[in-house]
């Protein structure tokens, strides 16, 4: 049976904790925030993202009328990343939080608004992540993002047809 959805769920993350426990949600949760905006702000000055991953790490993409794509492997991820265009980076927006702690695990939900280009093409898109966080050496890292996006086309096409 698959869980519920976090959206779905209603929170109770500092229900029956102590001060000091709710503490270490607060810090936890703030820096797998922070962890997703740094993500943004790199990508969007092609700066590396692949250190924000554990060496195990899967991204997965899924774009409407696309194949599902999958990358495995820090070494993995170092590539894929590094063949986005410099002169024309993708401008992510990631917002709308929803994290579920458990320890040294979590799981979170956030939402995705794209600007990209396509060859000579601006596109637009939106969608979520399912992200799969992991404590590695005190730090949070991302085990896996699995994107979905709505849509993904032309700006000048929009998204209502």
């Amino acid at each position: 049976m698959m869980a519920e959805p976090l959206y779905s769920r209603d929170f109770t993350a500092f229900d029956n904790k102590t001060r000091e426990a709710k503490l270490r949600e607060i810090a936890d949760r703030e820096e797998i925030r922070e962890l997703a905006a740094r993500y943004a702000h790199r990508i969007a000055r092609s700066q590396p993202v692949h250190e924000l991953f554990t060496d195990d790490a899967v991204f997965v993409d899924r774009i409407p009328g696309r194949p599902v794509r999958e990358f495995r492997s820090i070494e993995t991820l170092r590539a894929m990343y590094a063949a986005v265009p410099a002169n024309a980076p993708p401008l992510p927006m990631i917002h709308n939080h929803l994290i579920d702690i458990d320890g040294d695990e979590a799981t979170g939900l956030c939402s995705i608004e794209l600007r990209m280009a396509e060859g000579d093409q601006s596109m637009i898109s939106s969608g979520y992540y399912d992200d799969i966080y992991r404590r590695v050496n005190g730090r949070w890292k991302f085990a896996m993002r699995d994107v979905t996006f709505f849509h993904w086309v032309p700006i000048q096409q929009g998204w209502a047809s």
